[in-house]
């Protein structure tokens, strides 16, 4: 994928260099820039590991922040599948397990690493039970229907 402000030829000292920049970026959350390197040495050395726990950071702490509704935490979103995908409670469990991996604080040590982790524990809590899982869904629901628009008056 070619990116605008990069060029395509790198090199792996060029993927680290984008890596600290990256992290440099998510120590002042400034989400998307940090993704934005990081997605670049990612694409540049799939076997950067670090790349991939910023971009579990930084996609975690982004989808947290999005409300639904009213302040409605999207839950679907933290553990990045769609409100379709996550009514088959077999695609959602392998995402948990996927994130959970990468965002443990235990093994990322990247800054904000422990509240992405916290909010993709608070996912599971909800998404993971039956009750409240359902409730969640209605809640979804509720505030994803169509609103009516006015009626225009004509005079």
């Amino acid at each position: 994928m070619e990116h605008p402000f990069f060029p395509t030829t790198t090199t792996r000292a060029e993927a680290l260099r984008w890596l600290t920049i990256a992290e440099k970026l998510l120590s002042k959350r400034d989400l998307m820039g940090s993704k934005s390197f990081a997605t670049r040495a990612r694409d540049s050395d799939p076997t950067l590991l670090p790349a991939d726990q910023i971009l579990a950071v930084a996609d975690t702490l982004l989808s947290g922040d999005r409300r639904i509704g009213n302040n409605l935490q999207d839950w679907y979103s933290i553990l990045q599948v769609s409100h379709h995908q996550g009514r088959d409670s077999e695609l959602v469990a392998p995402q948990y397990r996927r994130l959970a991996l990468l965002l443990n604080p235990h093994k990322n040590k990247f800054p904000f690493a422990d509240q992405a982790f916290r909010l993709v524990l608070d996912a599971w809590t909800v998404l993971s039970n039956p009750s409240k899982k359902s409730l969640f869904d209605k809640e979804l629901a509720f505030y994803m229907q169509p609103q009516p628009q006015p009626i225009a008056e004509f005079h």
